[in-house]
């Protein structure tokens, strides 16, 4: 599930670091660089739930790997752009295909891992795409060009899902269950506010960090790469190590309130390097708020399967929706804020974001903090 996460993480940043260059070629706006970022979003977004549906009645294993193959497809159809349409339709289809990755690994983790274990096991799943975000930077410079760089990102896909298809006869796989997405109960509801906060924040750290690097911030070309996989290697780690971290402590502190102080610190860090003018500390600081944040992934998705722990794939999948929707409008909002109050504007946004995001997990959680999350369920 890791490396299934960090492939399709590497397909999807390919067009985001490649960005500026596909808009100085095509003479793309900011704003239409924005619709394109958006088109993958929407398409993600439209297809969470059913996707979360499918893997619960058809297997995760089964629905992630059919479907990482479609990715390798679309990844190569993409080659041919020269349109903001074709842009837009093919990375809307892309977004259809790759919204399968995290409902499968929730219905996965939710049938194969105890509960004691699901933050890790989900925080080294979900860390895998910080790392597939790491990487491209360096995938495109080694390409040599955006084309270059989608050809090899689609054959890594199809040869790694190739594998995964091939391999599925040894993996267990539950029986397919009958009926239609389950209804979503008043915790699962919760927690999908919650991540509409967090995907904003996300989209400025996992879509333009690369852009704000280079662009607005004036780093070279290979600095902003490296601030980039430095950013995003934080990340990853923080996720691999952020849901184990918090599966020790919960016996003694719970899984609730290191969360809540995580997003509020972020927050905070985000902010400072507004006004921080040396690289090295504005990297920094926007290092502390991503790894802060990412860390808490993990406790994220295992309250989700928690609180719907028969439907843990279409639970995951609305919540994810609804942060996809966030995701949907967030290329376009940072632009459209950039353009009247500078970039610092957008960036004050998704640290109140982050701020927002922090209440609204203790919110959601707050009548359950000395309760087992299960009592969500009721």
């Amino acid at each position: 599930m890791t490396l299934a996460s960090l492939i399709n993480y590497m397909g999807r940043s390919v067009i985001s670091v490649g960005g500026a260059d596909i808009a100085k070629e095509f003479h793309f706006t900011e704003a239409q660089l924005g619709e394109i970022f958006s088109a993958f979003w929407l398409g993600y977004a439209v297809m969470q739930w059913p996707s979360g549906w499918l893997s619960d009645r058809f297997g995760g294993a089964r629905v992630l790997g059919l479907c990482g193959l479609a990715t390798a497809a679309l990844l190569f159809g993409t080659i041919p752009a020269a349109t903001l349409l074709f842009f837009l339709l093919v990375r809307g289809a892309f977004g259809v295909a790759s919204a399968v990755l995290y409902p499968a690994c929730a219905s996965i983790t939710s049938h194969k891992f105890a509960p004691s274990v699901q933050s890790t096991v989900q925080g080294f799943a979900i860390g895998g795409g910080s790392l597939g975000i790491a990487l491209t930077p360096y995938l495109m410079t080694a390409a040599g060009s955006w084309r270059m760089g989608l050809a090899c990102a689609a054959a890594i896909t199809a040869v790694f899902f190739g594998l995964w298809i091939a391999r599925l006869r040894i993996v267990h796989l539950p029986k397919p269950v009958e009926g239609g997405p389950p209804r979503i109960n008043r915790g699962v509801f919760l927690l999908a506010v919650q991540s509409m906060a967090i995907a904003y924040y996300y989209n400025f750290t996992d879509t333009w960090a690369f852009y704000y690097f280079r662009e607005v911030r004036g780093f070279s070309n290979d600095r902003a790469a490296l601030f980039t996989l430095l950013l995003q290697i934080s990340g990853g780690l923080a996720m691999f190590f952020g849901g184990l971290f918090i599966d020790k402590i919960a016996p003694r502190t719970g899984r609730v309130w290191p969360s809540v102080v995580a997003l509020t610190v972020a927050s905070c860090a985000l902010a400072a390097s507004v006004v921080t003018k040396n690289s090295e500390l504005v990297l920094a600081l926007i290092v502390l708020s991503y790894t802060l944040t990412t860390a808490c992934e993990g406790v994220f998705s295992w309250a989700v399967i928690t609180a719907a722990p028969h439907s843990a794939g279409a639970s995951y999948g609305f919540v994810n929706m609804c942060g996809s929707v966030a995701q949907v409008a967030a290329p376009l909002a940072f632009p459209w804020l950039a353009a009247r109050f500078t970039w610092d504007g957008s960036v004050y946004s998704a640290a109140l974001s982050l701020l927002i995001g922090a209440a609204l997990w203790f919110v959601a959680t707050r009548q359950y903090l000395q309760r087992p999350l299960a009592a969500l369920t009721k």
